[in-house]
Parts: structure tokens; sequence; C-alpha cells
């Protein structure tokens, strides 16, 4: 396959191809480095429409590039010959996360963290105004820290624009009833149940409606997607509250979804704080309040912190004359009235002392002080306060109690409420949220109840507490 000549830029092979576009792999000249040209092909009508689609992915993406979970833009243009517009992407070496799953599905922890992260990204283009339409885990590379990295916007709309498009491309096996019937133009929940249905694809290695040696033709996906209950993963180790979280994700009706990215994000990570698993941070900007760092004022940098170019001088040890004070007298303590000697005589006692100490020091060469040198440390005044002293580490205290209204419950944080604390309880049995910044609930039930509750406080959830009563 001929790749198109770009100034500035090597071929090096071909990638991959897509709906409309093939991918190659360039050597950048300067600054030197590999990255990924997305070319419209040469048998691709460039009408009006595919112009725009190509020009809506490049300021997308662009708008998008410094999130660490989607592929960043460098730079785009249009090819010398044929005109063919082109996007220059930061390189995520081959294979897709789909095709890397596939045979060797992820473990639970893995998937979940996978998740919370592409949650992040899609929140962070939702609250830019942006759809991205075709969340599948082939559009989601992997970079070379092993991380997870949301690319190929080409179908991505405004969200107050998406309904008056005419002609809308979907992936079925990844796309929600609402859009395969014609309802729906894309919606924030159409982009949750797709991310829904690509964790689930991560757990199984291949997507919710597809049967195993079945007829997985687009009209009988389709049906199954319109028309069957969303599936479990049916596997020993994935968390029932995971499998729950992925069949609501699933719902037919777009009201029973999570109702934002995010909203999907913070329940995988009450999973993981359930499961034990390591937690993942939520990557949303304006997410964590800064609101307790005081900004600093404007002012000039200090003088020292001026970056100069520094001449090279050649320092050579010379043994210092002796101290005009012995160590003994500078050693004197003072009486209880004050001392007698004027400030001078103490100010040279000091000088000779410090003139002893660098002589000695110069003396010894590399060798750094000897053990009469070193001055114990006292673990109490050395030890690091926490790196982050207003973590939520502890979950909160939750009691209950049985009245003749139902099961009683009430909760407070371990180190004490504060203003702006939000709580989400969660109802086992009914598998039912509720956000609250009340501190008591009462379950009209006569039946066992029981419940966990997370404390959210400056963009941070703490571990669940649960009671049953």
């Amino acid at each position: 396959m001929s790749a198109p000549h770009i100034p500035g830029f090597t071929f090096v092979e071909h990638l991959g191809s897509g709906g409309f576009a093939d991918v190659f792999l360039y050597e950048q000249a300067w600054p030197r480095q590999r990255v990924a040209v997305k070319v419209v092909r040469p048998d691709v009508p460039l009408t009006d429409r595919e112009k725009s689609l190509f020009a809506a992915e490049a300021n997308a993406m662009a708008r998008l590039a410094d999130h660490p979970y989607i592929v960043s833009v460098i730079t785009a243009g249009i090819t010398e010959e044929g005109g063919r517009p082109f996007l220059v992407m930061r390189f995520c070496p081959p294979p897709d996360l789909g095709v890397r799953v596939r045979a060797n599905p992820m473990p639970p922890v893995e998937a979940v963290a996978t998740g919370i992260k592409l949650a992040s990204a899609i929140e962070t283009a939702h609250r830019s105004g942006i759809l991205h339409r075709d969340i599948k885990p082939s559009n989601v590379l992997v970079t070379t820290y092993h991380e997870p990295a949301l690319t190929d916007f080409g179908i991505a709309g405004r969200i107050q624009d998406v309904e008056g498009d005419h002609d809308v491309r979907i992936s079925y096996p990844w796309s929600p009833p609402e859009m395969l019937d014609g309802r729906s133009n894309g919606t924030v929940a159409s982009d949750v149940y797709s991310l829904g249905a690509t964790i689930w694809h991560l757990l199984v290695g291949r997507s919710p409606f597809s049967v195993p040696n079945g007829d997985n033709s687009t009209r009988a996906l389709s049906a199954r997607i319109l028309h069957a209950a969303p599936p479990a993963t049916q596997r020993p180790d994935v968390p029932p509250a995971l499998d729950r979280l992925l069949q609501q994700c699933l719902a037919k009706n777009p009201d029973h979804r999570p109702r934002t990215a995010l909203d999907l994000a913070r329940a995988l990570q009450r999973i993981e704080a359930d499961a034990g698993f390591p937690r993942t941070a939520v990557a949303v900007e304006g997410d964590r309040s800064d609101a307790a760092v005081a900004k600093p004022e404007p002012t000039r940098p200090p003088v020292e912190d001026h970056t100069v170019m520094k001449p090279v001088t050649v320092v050579t040890p010379v043994r210092p004359p002796a101290p005009a004070v012995t160590a003994a007298a500078a050693a004197e303590p003072e009486s209880a009235t004050g001392s007698s000697r004027s400030p001078v005589v103490w100010a040279v006692a000091g000088v000779a002392v410090l003139a002893v100490v660098v002589g000695g020091l110069l003396l010894r060469g590399d060798r750094g002080p000897s053990e009469a040198d070193r001055v114990p440390t006292d673990p109490a005044t050395s030890t690091p306060s926490p790196v982050l002293p207003g973590a939520l580490d502890s979950p909160p205290v939750v009691s209950g109690d049985r009245t003749p209204e139902g099961a009683r419950f009430t909760w407070r944080a371990p180190d004490g409420s504060r203003s702006g604390d939000t709580w989400v309880v969660y109802h086992v049995e009914n598998d039912e949220f509720l956000r609250t910044s009340k501190k008591r609930i009462v379950l009209r039930t006569q039946d066992r109840a029981c419940v966990q509750v997370v404390l959210q406080r400056d963009g941070e959830d703490s571990p669940a507490g649960r009671e049953c009563v």
C-alpha cells in the first residue's frame, strides 16, 4: 500500500485501515519521534460530509489532547498529491485493546481500572460538549506505558447538534437499542452503553450480545440488542456488583443506565473498594477541589531562581589557619544572667568553628562525614507528614435498627462532618443508589435490608461502610 508523501515525515509501515481512512507509521524529522498518521483513503469520495467529519475529528481530539487517556493530535493537514486530509497523532504500538483481550480476557481488577480511565476520558469529552458515538475495544489503543488511550473521534458530534444529523454511522455490536432503531443519533446515555459493552468485552473477549459459534450477523445481533436481556459475564471471579453494573449500563431504557460517565466511574471505584482492588483515580478536570490550596500572588521570581551560565572554577582545598578561639571557649555556656562577651567576639568564634568544620570536610574529599560527625536524628521530628492528610482512608460508621416504619440506617464520617459532604447509599437488595446530603434513611421493608454508604468529599470517595438489619 502506497503512503502519501508528507514533508517532514518519513514513511515506515502501514498500520491498518478503518471505515474511510488508512493509518500509517511515520518518522517525524523534528522533533524526532514516531507518529501515527491517519489519511483519508483515495477511494473515498471527498464529499462535504467527509471533509466535515474529518475536520470535526481533528478539532475534537485537539480540544481533548492533554487528557492522559485520549490519543493526542500533534498536527493536521492536506497531502500534496490528491489533497487528502490527514491527522498526525501520538503513536501507540499495535494491537488495539480489542485484539489484545480476544484470546486473553482481562482479570477483573484490570478491567475495572481500565473502565475508570476510559470513563474519565469520556466524561471529559462530554463536559467539552463532545459525544464520541463509536466507543468500542478496537478504538482503545494502548500506550507504551500500558495505559488505555481512546481514539477515533471520526463520527463524534456536538451534543447540541447530533439530533440534526441525517446520516449516522454505527458499529452494531456496541451500539445501544435507541441508535439501532433510529430513536436517537447519540446521547450521553448511548456513550455510557457503549462503554459498558466495552468493559464487558474486556472481561469475556467478545461483545455482550454475540454468540460463540452462532449467528452473529448484523440482523441477528440487532435483534438480540433490541430484545434480549443484558447478559452476565458468567465469570466466577467477577464481583456480582460488577456484573449488575454492566447489566445496568446495557439497559434497554437509557434512563436506567448510570446518568453520566462520571457516575459509572464512581460506581466502578466503589466496586474496587469493596473487592479490595487497588484504587484508580478519576481523571476529570475540575472533579477534584483545589479550594484548600491558596493561589500565590503573581510576583517576579527571586533572583536565585533564574537560570544562568555558570563559569567553571577549580577550588584547591587549603588547610585553614588555626582558629583564634578554642573549641572549649566556643562551647562555654552562658550564665543564667547572660554573657558578658560582646556580640563581635561571639561572631568571631562562630566563624572560626565553621572554618574548622569546612576545612575538615575539604581535606577528607569524597568520603563524607565520619561517624563522629553524624548527629543522631530524632524520629519524632524527622517523620514526614502524611502525603494526603485529607484522604478518605476510613469508611463511614454505619448503624441500623428496626422501627415500625421499617429498617432505619444512620451514618457519620469517621473524622467528623464537613460542609459539602455528600453520601452515596446503595440498597443491596433492590440494587438502587441514592445520593444525599442527609445522614439517615428509612427503608420501608420488614425483610432483611443491607446498605453500603460511601462518603464523597472534595472529589474523593471513601471506602464503603456496610450494615444490615
